[in-house]
């Protein structure tokens, strides 16, 4: 036998099944026979080693765990956890899991050292010694897989917990070491504005250290972090060596890291996830019709910056609040975000549509108030926030260095070039995808970020909304809603427009919660004001409408999305670009009129107003409205190859067996929210946060070519009235839709493909970075359907404004 064997009976007698103490006497007793055991087996030798050793240790430990398990589901006292606090058996168990590499023994250790904190006994949470063995049980052991390492971090997590709820313990764990007169606070040439400390406060590195992680590590480290910051409020000593140290400087750069890994936008090829509407467009199959592909270093970067969401709700203290903001925004803000924003200069390229697409998915993710007016009154150069004037010694001394830090980063400030500027830039692009990122980006920001609305897009001072008279309004609704029906003759019209309705009133209520004031926090102005229709972002919308037939249908769906987004804020009033300015109303009113059945039969009056007055957006509309109607005189069957574009676009895949091994399967029909909301990674859907269902996901089937879907609708006779069979037909109507269109610009772009539609250079006719007359007829007719829900919707947000905003009345 031997020597293990001699020593603590032999493998056999730990084999053997001990009979279960049930007295407390009796299972105290075993407890201090498996103690004193491992502190045996821990004497007998400085570095134990073999097999055998570790299988006698870890069998102790589970023994202990064992009887504490037991123990704990038994009333009070729990004399095994005494015991375990007075002997500080937890430090012979630290020293046997540090010295055999055995995933069992650590195993058994985390789950002992979990039983312990669990326990809620003094002597050991509250315990010096308790807190270096688990911090060293921590540091040192070897995490041979995820689950060790999540159980270890798990123990971190436990403590953060404890001392959230019972701050009184926080000197076991917590030391900060005194600065002596004359010593240095950072070692010299230091490049961050706080210092290193981890020897003050091991448990909140050792967090720190993992909470980039994936998995369960990463959700207990940055939990356990949390926890930690929140009792800052209740310490004045953990509250002035948070300022101090690095927490700041670690959060600010960790998140800079993980931006610095954003690399150029990628595509997934053409699959399952493209609509209908963009599949039968003429751009397909080129990058504009797909998706960014983010990949994986996004959902880092969102998923650090969400903590950084967490961080500043959970931490009470303003002065750690403030510290953490001071650096977010000039370690990541003022030396990375911006500095990427004018290295982006390339509009005309592919650099200013992932950074502008970097930005909308933060904007889209980014909820916590403080956080949100950080990035965008820096990014727009508006007013910046005000400072405390009342700051502790250690606030002021990490203002200074961060001072020194801005005034080295030697960038132009926001004031010569902001967001908008870029924005002004991008509109105007020959590069589609910019555009196309340019406009996602002004719609997050008008849809989520409601105060800054009117540093992007601005309105006129001093011009606040009038109400307009029932008669008034009704007018001008009628107006907005003959322009869609002169599109597009729909027998289901209302049930359509009670969907735009409810869409609409679910927007336009979460608005009336909001604060009547400026985005700079000033004092509250009348609202909302007019559009100032001569800002040059306004104007590249318009110019971008106003070639709306030829777009691309994604930045049609996004462009149109701009407007309805403008058309819902609060902040701006529709008088003068959608609705007729009051002021300019010529409502004939007789002298002397106080009766008030008079004054009622005046407000249900419809007044005229001179041309010159006509809404900008509407006289747009308009123009675009008129140009269907001409192709309507022109070609006999042009509404009724609408009316079967509209009806392919809304119907649900259906499956077909001809052709499947060549085609991709079809995506569900688009919904009114995809239509209005264009697509991208993170962006809302009204519907769904209704909990309204979506039209139905398609089953797995084939996506038809444009004329075997409209073959149903389309005529199957040629033009001498013979009866042709249905596959000529087909074949006739595809290549029809593939014509170029209009027929006045057909010879201009007969010589052009789908494939080189997007090969737009700078000295090419381009506005709104889309190239002039070069569409089929299939490309024109989607964008016609377009148009014609997009001027519904507007009708319908305009009604419910003048009901919630009280903007129509007597």
């Amino acid at each position: 036998m031997d020597f293990w064997s001699r020593l603590i009976g032999g493998s056999r007698s730990l084999s053997k099944k001990t009979p279960k103490a049930t007295l407390p006497t009796e299972r105290l007793t075993v407890f201090k026979r498996a103690c004193n055991a491992l502190q045996q087996i821990w004497r007998s030798s400085n570095a134990p080693s073999g097999e055998h050793s570790a299988a006698h240790a870890r069998a102790y430990i589970e023994r202990l765990n064992s009887i504490l398990s037991e123990e704990s589901r038994g009333p009070a006292p729990h004399p095994c956890v005494a015991y375990a606090a007075s002997s500080q058996v937890f430090v012979t168990v630290t020293k046997l899991a540090l010295s055999y590499y055995d995933e069992g023994v650590l195993r058994s250790a985390t789950l002992f050292f979990n039983t312990l904190i669990d326990a809620e006994v003094d002597g050991v949470v509250d315990n010096r010694l308790f807190a270096r063995a688990l911090v060293d049980l921590v540091r040192r052991s070897e995490k041979p897989t995820d689950e060790i390492e999540g159980r270890l971090v798990e123990l971190l997590f436990g403590i953060a917990n404890n001392i959230r709820l019972q701050p009184a313990i926080l000197p076991a764990w917590f030391g900060p070491r005194a600065v002596q007169d004359g010593e240095s606070p950072a070692p010299s040439g230091t490049e961050f504005a706080g210092t290193m400390r981890k020897d003050d406060f091991p448990l909140f590195y050792l967090l720190v250290d993992y909470v980039h992680s994936e998995g369960r590590a990463g959700d207990f480290a940055r939990t356990g972090l949390l926890y930690l910051i929140e009792t800052a409020s209740r310490s004045k000593n953990l509250e002035k060596w948070l300022i101090e140290s690095d927490l700041a400087t670690l959060m600010a750069t960790g998140l800079g890291a993980l931006y610095s890994q954003l690399g150029s936008l990628s595509f997934n090829p053409t699959g399952d996830n493209v609509p209908h509407i963009v599949a039968l467009s003429d751009h397909a199959k080129q990058e504009t019709a797909l998706q960014p592909h983010l990949g994986q270093p996004m959902d880092s970067f969102i998923s650090y910056l969400l903590f950084w969401q967490d961080t500043i709700d959970h931490c009470k203290s303003a002065e750690v609040n403030d510290t953490l903001l001071d650096h977010f925004q000039v370690l990541f803000l003022e030396q990375l975000l911006y500095p990427s924003l004018l290295e982006s200069s390339d509009v005309a390229g592919g650099s200013t549509a992932a950074v502008l697409t970097y930005l909308c998915r933060i904007l889209n993710s980014v909820y916590q108030g403080e956080l949100v007016h950080r990035i965008l009154h820096f990014l727009l150069a508006s007013a910046p926030p005000k400072e405390q004037m009342d700051m502790s010694a250690s606030r002021r001394k990490s203002l200074t260095v961060l001072a020194a830090l801005s005034s080295e980063a030697a960038q132009p400030p926001p004031s010569l070039f902001n967001l908008r500027d870029l924005a002004l830039l991008g509109l105007q692009s020959s590069n589609r995808q910019t555009v196309l990122a340019t406009l996602r980006l002004l719609t997050v920001v008008l849809q989520r970020h409601h105060p800054f609305a009117r540093s992007l897009v601005h309105t006129i001072p001093n011009q606040p909304a009038q109400q307009r008279s029932i008669g008034a309004f009704n007018a001008e609704l009628e107006q907005l809603v003959g322009q869609a029906t002169a599109l597009i003759d729909d027998p289901k019209l209302n049930e359509s427009y009670e969907n735009y309705i409810a869409d609409a009133t679910w927007v336009l209520e979460s608005r009336l919660c909001l604060p009547v004031t400026t985005g700079d926090g000033a004092e509250a102005i009348p609202l909302p004001m007019q559009l100032q229709q001569d800002d040059p972002l306004v104007k590249s919308l318009f110019e971008c409408l106003g070639t709306f037939f030829t777009n691309s249908v994604i930045v049609n769906l996004a462009l149109t999305g701009v407007f309805i987004s403008l058309a819902s804020s609060h902040l701006f009033s529709l008088d003068g670009w959608v609705l007729v300015d009051p002021a300019q109303y010529d409502a004939s009113v007789p002298d002397g009129t106080d009766d008030a059945l008079d004054r009622i039969r005046q407000a249900y009056q419809a007044p005229t107003w001179p041309p010159s007055a006509d809404p900008t957006l509407t006289c747009a509309v308009q123009r675009l409205v008129d140009q269907v109607r001409q192709w309507q005189r022109d070609l006999p069957d042009f509404d009724v190859l609408i009316a079967a574009r509209r009806k392919l676009l809304q119907q649900d895949g259906r499956a077909l067996t001809q052709d499947r091994s060549r085609e991709p399967s079809e995506p569900r029909a688009p919904t009114p929210a995809d239509r209005t909301h264009p697509s991208f990674p993170g962006s809302p859907d009204p519907a769904a946060s209704r909990g309204r269902s979506p039209l139905p996901s398609s089953s797995p089937a084939v996506a038809p070519s444009p004329a075997r879907r409209e073959e149903s609708t389309a005529p199957l006779t040629d033009s001498r009235g013979t009866s042709v069979s249905r596959t000529a037909a087909a074949e006739a109507l595809r290549q029809r839709l593939a014509t170029p269109f209009p027929p006045t610009a057909a010879a201009a772009a007969a010589a052009l493909t789908a494939e080189d539609t997007d090969s737009i250079t700078p000295e090419e006719p381009t506005v709104g970075g889309e190239r002039a007359s070069a569409a089929t007829l299939g490309h024109v007719l989607t964008n016609v359907v377009i148009l014609y829900e997009f001027v519904l919707e507007l009708s319908a947000v305009v009604q419910v404004r003048a009901s919630l905003f009280e903007e129509a009345g007597y």
